[in-house]
């Protein structure tokens, strides 16, 4: 990253903060929170955006854009375009919110680790047994690592609590070796069930949910940005130097 994307970055950092400093001053929070009741979202935040006229409201659902009363929203991305580069500044509240909803769930100990020997960034990857992208991914798990990138997985059934593999998660999560029991798996050479970790995976899924997880693989990064769907190691690798080497 050059100067001037340095410099860019710097000042929309800037200025982000100073929105965030004035709250939500000439907002009716009650008559937008009023509104996207009724879609079934619930605000947890609302500050100013630096759009004129525009709020940033963040909800359970993900982010929405209001104008002081909620008669106008957008459900969608905004983005701030400089000469160098374009910045997803949605994107940036939401990985925010999903760092902190990650480190409020505490599960950092549930956590099935592969990890890197010469570990240079770590991810979390919502998983599922049966999900035939996770299991390419999980079959190049020794090129993950090899490149530094340690992963660390999260249960994820793509179909909530219909999903037929639960009691298959659940064993994975509660077996002695739980590294194994997920190789195994992967390599669908693993038939045991349980429902002793049922209520983990449960926890797992509606943290996945509540940051937006809609399919698997699901890859978390440190900073809580989420990429959907699978990525090769160089990829990712390529995705990761990137966002925090600049």
């Amino acid at each position: 990253m050059n100067l001037k994307q340095l410099m860019a970055r710097a000042l929309i950092a800037s200025a982000m903060l100073s929105f965030g400093t004035q709250a939500a001053e000439g907002a009716d929070k009650a008559a937008i929170a009023d509104v996207l009741a009724k879609y079934r979202l619930n605000v947890e935040t609302i500050e100013k955006a630096p759009v004129e006229g525009l709020y940033e409201v963040v909800t359970n659902g993900g982010v929405v854009y209001a104008n002081k009363d909620g008669s106008y929203f957008i459900y969608g991305q905004l983005f701030h375009t400089t000469p160098t580069e374009s910045i997803n500044l949605t994107e940036i509240t939401q990985a925010k919110r999903n760092k902190k909803l990650f480190e409020e769930a505490d599960v950092e100990k549930e956590l099935i680790v592969y990890p890197a020997k010469d570990e240079k960034y770590v991810v979390n990857v919502f998983t599922d047994t049966t999900c035939g992208y996770c299991m390419k991914l999980h079959s190049e798990m020794k090129e993950y690592n090899d490149l530094g990138i340690t992963v660390r997985y999260l249960a994820f059934p793509r179909s909530g609590e219909r999903s037929p593999n639960i009691g298959q998660m659940s064993a994975i999560w509660c077996a002695d070796d739980k590294v194994d029991a997920m190789n195994l798996a992967k390599a669908r050479n693993f038939n045991e069930e349980s429902k002793q970790c049922t209520d983990l995976v449960r926890r797992h899924m509606v943290l996945g949910n509540a940051m937006g997880v809609t399919g698997t693989p699901a890859i978390m990064l440190e900073d809580g940005t989420l990429l959907g769907g699978y990525l090769p190691a160089k990829g990712l690798l390529q995705n990761l130097e990137q966002k925090f080497k600049g």
